[in-house]
């Protein structure tokens, strides 16, 4: 983790403990059938971490997440003066997804060991995302290695220990997944905004498993030759189409014969 990152572990978590204040993290992974897609990080601070830092919007320090590809919109006022940051960033594979994904926390979580992964099969594709959702240590998940050896233990930690609160409670990290075609197998909670996953504030582990399986390939085979079926078909009905037509009026044509002559003399009847 890098030392911008570090401290902004270090602000939130700060605020966190020694004001009450509500930090709520969303992280959405959408993929389409062709491995590409967009991860999208929603940071939602409540109005009175905005308070307790009245120049928060200012001080962010975005610029390794904008070297990095990720496209940051924000800080914008939310919910009578509280703060969102979005985060998104559109890959092109799934092992670029992968690599993303690894710069969002450190090795403490709350999001471990994230995979997306994509293969094809003849006409399917499927698609899996895997992960584990675990807050390491509880409110130490803020902390890493490198920081922890610098100052020990993380002083958050013993503050909140001495005013007898939990700051866990006042942090929320949710997970929502959308993977193209049918739903195979999954951990999560299904609905039509996606599969989510919510991280689990005792520390504990929430396994994350996505997998789905979708039947149409984009430039693939199959539906290449599907297309110049389509196109013949249609090709073939149009002409048939004009021939029956020409057909028709021929027979009209030939159809419409001289009137009838009526001959004027009355045929005179045998004797």
């Amino acid at each position: 983790m890098s030392r911008r990152a570090r401290l902004i572990a270090v602000v939130v978590a700060a605020l966190v403990v020694l004001s009450g204040c509500r930090v709520d993290i969303k992280l959405e992974v959408d993929a389409d059938d062709d491995g590409t897609g967009t991860i999208a990080v929603t940071v939602d601070l409540d109005n009175r971490a905005v308070a307790l830092v009245p120049g928060l919007a200012e001080d962010l320090r975005l610029d390794d997440l904008l070297s990095s590809g990720w496209a940051v919109e924000g800080p914008t006022q939310i919910n009578n003066g509280g703060l969102r940051v979005l985060l998104t960033y559109d890959f092109e594979s799934p092992a670029e997804a992968n690599a993303a994904l690894a710069q969002i926390n450190g090795p403490n979580g709350p999001l471990l060991a994230p995979s997306l992964k994509r293969t094809v099969s003849g006409r399917e594709v499927a698609t899996t995302f895997d992960a584990t959702l675990q807050f390491v240590g509880g409110i130490e998940a803020f902390s890493d290695a490198e920081l922890s050896a610098l100052i020990g233990r993380a002083p958050w930690a013993t503050t909140a220990e001495k005013l007898g609160v939990d700051p866990m409670q006042s942090v929320s990290f949710t997970v929502v997944s959308r993977l193209p075609g049918e739903i195979r197998k999954t951990t999560g909670t299904s609905s039509e905004g996606g599969v989510a996953w919510s991280a689990p504030l005792d520390g504990t582990a929430q396994t994350v498993v996505l997998g789905t399986v979708d039947t149409k390939v984009d430039g693939g085979f199959w539906k290449t030759t599907s297309s110049i079926a389509g196109v013949v078909f249609g090709g073939w009905l149009i002409v048939m189409g004009v021939v029956i037509l020409l057909v028709m009026y021929a027979r009209r044509r030939r159809g419409v014969a001289a009137p009838i002559r009526r001959s004027s003399e009355r045929r005179t009847p045998r004797s």
